[in-house]
């Protein structure tokens, strides 16, 4: 709390990196910029120095004192950056350090291909504007569906609804929009791939947990569908041996029967915001168990785009698909050339009352990546103000 203080008086690069050396706990991307034009980035965090050969990831004996750690990172050796050549900061929860790093800073980072993404569109031109922001947020481009869908384009249909599954998918511009049904036809036949490829060797359980974690699998299969042969895709349930292309053509079927079992048998009513949809859960009357409470509580039900990784992200459990449980939670640019011009947006309203008239009315914007106004300054918060709410002390 204390460094959140002195962020708030901040004014300076130096001063906002004051303020988080004292940030002890969780650690996370902070990045900054000024009026000066200055941008930054800092990671701060006491981020334990293990002793030699410990990992840290299993339990190891604590009385013998081998196992001690050597104190904490030094905060001026953390990841930080000020005025980078590249002329922006971009973070994603990818991997911030390279493999020369002197330190263990963690073992899972999220993928890289959200922060690639921004990265890329970001690279191509010398100057950025609010505008270019916002399409910025609403990015729904795949980079593994582009190293992906060559090989599902490669199967041979056996049958004609198969045959216009992957007419959808080759017409897919790869943008996981709510009414594209090559998106559809890809996230499931992928989510069949991964459970055809692995589920003989890791068993039922360990399945239906080790898939929740896409930022592991979804390079990993990337790497192997680079190799026909590669062992694992070998289904040990069977005397022959399988390769990429028999675990990709029966991917498709189960895909195809999975989609057609649920959603009808005509592929163009195979839209991802069908499959892919977001209700916002109240806490904790919305997963009471009891209908007409949840019917209160809970959000309407609304098609979400994207993924995990796609810049405007939102995870869903394979276990229970593809229903949205997460990703972006607020939008906000801000203009620090004229900080009344910047512009923010948040999941649901303004208010946690029920039946009150502000309680869901952002979740139609943020579902279309649109923004409400955020002034900054005494004067325009007043000219916009809808109401004003007086607390009078009692005589």
């Amino acid at each position: 709390f204390y460094a959140v203080m002195l962020l708030d008086l901040a004014t300076d690069w130096e001063s906002f990196r004051h303020a988080l050396r004292y940030w002890d706990v969780p650690s996370q991307n902070f990045v900054y910029a000024d009026v000066e034009g200055h941008i930054g980035y800092q990671s701060p965090g006491k981020i334990p120095r293990r002793a030699p050969g410990h990992q840290g990831l299993v339990p190891v004996p604590g009385w013998t004192g081998e196992y001690e750690w050597q104190g904490f990172i030094p905060f001026d050796e953390l990841p930080s950056v000020l005025d980078p050549p590249t002329g922006f900061v971009s973070t994603a929860n990818n991997k911030v350090v390279p493999d020369e790093y002197p330190y263990h800073l963690a073992y899972e980072w999220s993928a890289p291909y959200r922060a690639q993404r921004i990265t890329d569109l970001l690279a191509a031109d010398d100057r950025v504007s609010p505008e270019d922001i916002k399409a910025l947020h609403a990015q729904t481009y795949s980079l593994p569906a582009e190293a992906l869908r060559p090989y599902l384009l490669n199967v041979k249909p056996e049958n004609d609804r198969q045959a216009r599954a992957l007419q959808r998918v080759q017409e897919w511009d790869l943008y996981l929009e709510a009414d594209r049904v090559g998106a559809s036809v890809y996230e499931v036949w992928y989510w069949f791939l991964v459970q055809n490829t692995l589920r003989d060797e890791l068993g039922d359980e360990l399945m239906e947990e080790y898939i929740e974690y896409s930022s592991m699998h979804v390079p990993m299969m990337i790497a192997w569908m680079a190799q026909p042969d590669h062992p694992w895709f070998d289904d040990r349930s069977t005397p022959q041996i399988e390769t990429r292309d028999e675990i990709a053509q029966r991917s498709l079927a189960d895909a195809v029967a999975w989609l057609s079992e649920r959603y009808g048998q005509d592929p163009d009513r195979w839209q991802w915001g069908r499959l892919h949809a977001k209700t916002f859960v109240h806490q904790p009357l919305g997963q009471s168990g009891i209908g007409l409470l949840e019917r209160l509580f809970n959000s309407r039900t609304v098609p979400a785009r994207g993924d995990p990784f796609t810049v405007d992200a939102a995870w869903f459990d394979y276990n229970e698909p593809f229903a949205m449980t997460g990703g972006v939670s607020q939008r906000y640019i801000a203009d620090l050339h004229d900080l009344d011009r910047s512009w923010t947006i948040h999941t649901t309203g303004q208010s946690g009352h029920l039946f009150h008239r502000h309680r869901e009315d952002f979740i139609r914007s943020w579902q279309n990546v649109e923004y409400h106004p955020m002034p900054f300054s005494q004067e325009a918060v007043q000219a916009h103000a809808e109401a004003t709410l007086r607390l009078v002390p009692a005589p």
